[in-house]
């Protein structure tokens, strides 16, 4: 069953507009991520002609060059305009774009100091990163975070929770080690379901119906029946987005 549930993650500003529609059948929301300026204009569009449609509008860690301060100050000026309670998909990563690590300190500091003190919600980009992300977090006082498709260290998870924060649980899963040991490890009442649409993963082309793949996962490594995964992350996800 996936309707009735939140998808935590996916770039719905990569979809054309008939594949918007059908991912409207699926009786989901989606937290619809944004990579830059510009994809954050279309994630806008799509929010105000869909109601299931929740805003994030950042700036991608892959998209960051010398000159993204500025496109990263545009964006909070959206965020404030509109009063997104999201922002994302914004973090950091030394592994895939280390030579740009630097700007991308700069530019993530942008949006922890826009969301210091707001009841705003960050869904985070943090490869090789997960140490710092989360001390900038606590650091800058921020509410609370999804930790998008967390593959860091087991000894994390306490602290992850502890700061009120939430790890995505994607569908990949089904091909990552490292995933299913972070499921199976985490406090059951930081895992939220994701997608990361339409990005492909050794030739898997993740999309919002398959979430339930997910939950499905949830289950087997927890030791839970489907319903019981479901209940969980449904449970979950409200709570997140209560808090943003």
């Amino acid at each position: 069953m996936v309707r009735g549930l939140t998808d935590t993650h996916c770039h719905l500003h990569e979809y054309r507009d008939d594949d918007v529609i059908s991912i409207a059948r699926l009786g989901i929301r989606v937290v619809a991520v944004s990579d830059d300026y510009s994809s954050s204009l279309r994630t806008l569009r799509l929010w105000g002609r869909h109601r299931w449609v929740i805003p994030a509008v950042g700036l991608h860690p892959w998209n960051v060059g010398r000159d993204s301060v500025r496109d990263a100050q545009r964006i909070v000026e959206l965020a404030e305009l509109y009063s997104v309670k999201f922002l994302g998909e914004i973090g950091l990563d030394r592994r895939f774009v280390p030579q740009t690590i630097d700007a991308q300190q700069r530019v993530f500091r942008e949006f922890l100091e826009y969301a210091r003190g707001r009841r705003v919600a960050l869904s985070i980009h943090s490869v090789n990163t997960w140490r710092e992300v989360l001390e900038l977090l606590e650091r800058f006082d921020i509410y609370t975070a999804v930790l998008h498709w967390y593959t860091g260290p087991l000894e994390l998870l306490e602290r992850v929770r502890d700061m009120g924060m939430f790890i995505g649980v994607n569908p990949a899963i089904e091909l990552q080690e490292r995933h299913r040991r972070v499921v199976a490890s985490a406090p059951p009442e930081i895992l939220v379901p994701e997608s990361d649409g339409p990005y492909r993963y050794r030739g898997l082309e993740l999309h919002p119906y398959m979430i339930t793949r997910a939950v499905h996962w949830i289950a087997k490594l927890r030791g839970l029946s489907y319903e019981e995964a479901l209940d969980l992350v449904t449970d979950n996800t409200r709570r997140l987005l209560r808090l943003a």
